[in-house]
C-alpha cells in the first residue's frame, strides 16, 4: 500500500469516527459508561463539535464529572426570529414531571449520604413515591401497570436505565441533574400536592 493509500484511509477513517459521533449527538446523549469510545472521542474533539453545531443553532451541553453530554436548542435573547428546532422540545406530563422530580430528590440524598456514584431504585420503590399523589382506587393491579408503563416511559427518555436480569431494579441516570438543578427540587416538590392533601381542600 502506498503511503498516498494509506494516509487517504486514515483520513477516511477519522472522518468516519468524527461522523458516528455527531449523528449520535443528535439522536440523544452520549454517556461515559454507555459509549466509551465516543466519550473519548467527545473529550478530544469538544471544540470543534461546539463550533460545528453552533452554526445549526444548538450548543453541547458536556459534564465530564457526571459523565453525560447532550445538545440543546441556543437562545438568542436578541433575535426576534425562531430557528427551525433540529431538538425537539419535550413537553412533561404532571406525572412525568413528579416522577422526574422524585428521582432527582433520591440522587440528591444519595450523594449526600453514600458514597456509591450509582444510584438504583426498585419498582416498588417508585410505586411507594407515586402513590401520596394518586387518588384512592379499587383496582390496584390497573393502577400498578399505569404506573409501569410511567415508568417504561421515563427510561424510553433516559432517565432510567434498567438493569440486565433485574426487571425491577433501575439505575438513575445523571443527565437528570441538568433537567432538574438541586435548588429547583423543593420549588418543584411544592408545586406537586399529595392527593390526600387535595381531598381535604
Amino acid at each position: 500500500m502506498s503511503d498516498t493509500l494509506a494516509n487517504y484511509s486514515l483520513s477516511e477513517q477519522a472522518q468516519r469516527d468524527q461522523s458516528a459521533l455527531l449523528i449520535r449527538l443528535l439522536k440523544g446523549p452520549v454517556y461515559r459508561a454507555r459509549h466509551r469510545e465516543l466519550w473519548e472521542q467527545l473529550l478530544r474533539d469538544q471544540q470543534m463539535i461546539r463550533d460545528y453545531f453552533q452554526h445549526l443553532g444548538l450548543g453541547l451541553t458536556l459534564d465530564d464529572a457526571e459523565g453525560y453530554a447532550f445538545m440543546a436548542q441556543l437562545q438568542f435573547a436578541d433575535d426576534d426570529t425562531e430557528l427551525p428546532r433540529l431538538i425537539p422540545r419535550r413537553s412533561l406530563t404532571l406525572a412525568q414531571t413528579l416522577l422526574l422530580v422524585a428521582l432527582r430528590k433520591r440522587l440528591a440524598e444519595h450523594d449526600d449520604q453514600e458514597s456509591a456514584p450509582r444510584l438504583i431504585v426498585s419498582r416498588q420503590e417508585i410505586y411507594q413515591w407515586l402513590l401520596p399523589y394518586s387518588p384512592e382506587v379499587s383496582n390496584e393491579l390497573k393502577q400498578q401497570r399505569e404506573y409501569d408503563a410511567l415508568i417504561k416511559k421515563i427510561a424510553e427518555m433516559g432517565f432510567l436505565n434498567a438493569i440486565p436480569n433485574h426487571t425491577d431494579d433501575f439505575e438513575v441516570q445523571r443527565i437528570i441533574k441538568a433537567l432538574v438543578p438541586a435548588a429547583q427540587i423543593a420549588e418543584f416538590t411544592h408545586l406537586l400536592t399529595p392527593a390526600q392533601e387535595k381531598a381535604d381542600d
